[in-house]
């Protein structure tokens, strides 16, 4: 009888790896923000961070409804509103009536928004050829690649757990 080759078992990264990678991302945000020459960037909270962050992400889509916002971002739709106060008075978010029902309101990107997020992204890659310019492309490639997979499957993941929680709120 023929023995069945089966495919050695992935060994799961060890806990340090998360650890490391949230760490990572923690510090390259901090430092970035540090190295910014806005201001504004400096006083912006984590939260508000968060929540812009989410807005220009979806910049392309139109205006975003602060109730999606608070879905997405699994906050209260009090707290997405306060954050979204914050950012609409330092001038980086605008929000209008929405158009479509005059009780909810739209967020989207205000031009002093683009202009400060244009300064931190140029910082990012200004940090970020700094510290991989001494890493082999080839390295680099591979990083990006484990990276978009893992930010891949972690998307997936999070929109099952939000259907599955608007499913059981449903009653469906």
């Amino acid at each position: 009888m023929k023995e069945r080759k089966t495919a050695p078992a992935k060994a799961a990264p060890d806990l340090e790896i998360w650890r490391r990678t949230l760490h990572v991302s923690d510090l390259f945000r901090i430092v970035a923000k540090k190295g910014a020459d806005s201001e504004h960037m400096n006083r912006i909270t984590v939260n508000q961070a968060r929540i812009f962050g989410y807005i220009f992400s979806r910049s392309g889509e139109g205006p975003i409804r602060i109730s999606k916002l608070a879905h997405d971002l699994d906050v209260t739709p009090a707290a997405a509103g306060q954050a979204v106060d914050r950012l609409v008075r330092s001038g980086m978010v605008d929000r209008e009536t929405d158009p479509t029902d005059r009780r909810a309101f739209v967020i989207s990107i205000a031009k002093k928004g683009r202009e400060h997020l244009r300064e931190y992204e140029t910082r990012c890659r200004e940090l970020s050829d700094e510290l991989l310019a001494d890493v082999p492309p080839a390295d680099v490639a591979a990083f990006d690649r484990v990276l978009s997979a893992v930010y891949h499957g972690l998307d997936a993941k999070w929109q099952e757990i939000l259907a599955a929680r608007d499913k059981s709120r449903s009653g469906a």
